[in-house]
């Protein structure tokens, strides 16, 4: 009988399979240990900086995530993965632009990348870089023309700049997918009110508030269309039915703020339709509110000085007006007030 055998010493493992074998264990501090070791030998060992990246990435570890990748990019500059990947880990440490970079060259080599064209339009949102979002959602709107969700996003990015009739396309494409989408009747119906519309508007809105009641959207179109046919009333001497109007505008805003009390907005325009019924001194107090939640909101400061002065309180009046033109210097009414005084 050969004994030789019992004493054959055990053959060693590769190391670089010891520490993946760690790795798909979750025995993650060893990996990491045992790459380590591998990296003092062999500093250039592009799956082991990119095994490490991996696991650093899945603990949350982001910076020494976003250091193994950049060792795995100097080694393979074009490693789309490796990009993707350090791009995700850039958007987890806040520093945006970078991770735009790195997504932008993954996109070169995949321009068609619709997850990749989603994750850098939010990011993009973030940074408030609104023109290029749009260009982002028509890619995406040529390859997935039924959409809705980019259509509606692209509506409201088009809305808060101010391109109202491109908005509305918008609004009309996810209505023509899905009629009964009450984000965009509401935002329709907003918009048509305002070119007034009213009867159309109306009936939008409140088919809207119908199919969820929790929409203050809804509610706040409601009131910021009543209001502007208060306005309109009054501008022909009908104070009667622009009272009525603008009691109704009143309604809409207390409702859509019982939904959303933290809205700068909706406690302005309150404001704003309080002293049409001459109620002043209620309409200080809910621009106040809006300054409270918004204290940069520039039209609340100005509209409570405007207020303030017609109830004849110069001086209160004019710490207001002070106040726009260190929010905004180039505010030429706010400078104006404060001339005359």
């Amino acid at each position: 009988m050969k004994l030789g055998g019992f004493f054959k010493k055990p053959e060693r493992k590769d190391p670089v399979q010891e520490a993946e074998d760690y790795k798909l264990s979750g025995k993650y501090d060893k990996a990491l240990e045992a790459y380590a070791n591998i990296l003092k030998i062999d500093p250039r060992n592009l799956k082991v900086w990119y095994d490490k990246a991996s696991i650093h990435l899945t603990l949350e570890q982001y910076l020494p995530a976003l250091e193994a990748y950049g060792k795995v990019l100097e080694i393979d500059p074009g490693n789309i993965k490796a990009w993707h990947e350090k791009g995700f880990v850039l958007v987890n440490l806040g520093r945006l632009d970078e991770a735009l970079l790195a997504y932008n060259k993954v996109l070169e080599a995949q321009p068609g990348n619709i997850k990749l064209l989603s994750e850098k339009a939010v990011i993009l949102k973030e940074l408030k870089r609104e023109p290029e979002i749009l260009l982002i959602y028509d890619k995406l709107l040529d390859k997935d023309p039924k959409n809705i969700k980019i259509w509606f996003e692209k509506g409201l990015i088009l809305q808060d700049t101010g391109k109202e009739a491109d908005a509305l396309r918008s609004y009309e494409k996810v209505l023509e997918i899905d009629p009964n989408h009450v984000g965009a009747l509401a935002r329709k119906g907003l918009i048509i009110g305002l070119k007034r519309q009213y009867a159309q508007s109306f009936a939008m809105l409140d088919k809207a508030f119908e199919k969820d009641p929790s929409n203050w959207n809804a509610l706040y179109g409601k009131g910021a269309v009543w209001k502007q046919k208060g306005t309109d009333l009054s501008s022909l001497d009908r104070r009667y039915d622009a009272i009525k109007a603008f009691d109704n505008a009143l309604h809409a805003y207390d409702k859509a703020i019982e939904l959303n009390p933290q809205n700068a907005a909706l406690w302005y325009d309150k404001g704003v339709v309080l002293r049409e019924l001459d109620h002043g001194n209620e309409a200080i107090k809910a621009f106040e509110k809006a300054i409270d939640i918004d204290p940069g909101l520039t039209r609340a400061w100005y509209d409570k000085g405007v207020t303030l002065k017609s109830l004849g309180w110069e001086n209160e009046a004019m710490k207001c007006f002070q106040k726009v033109l260190e929010l905004d210097p180039s505010h030429t009414l706010a400078r104006h007030k404060l001339k005359k005084a």
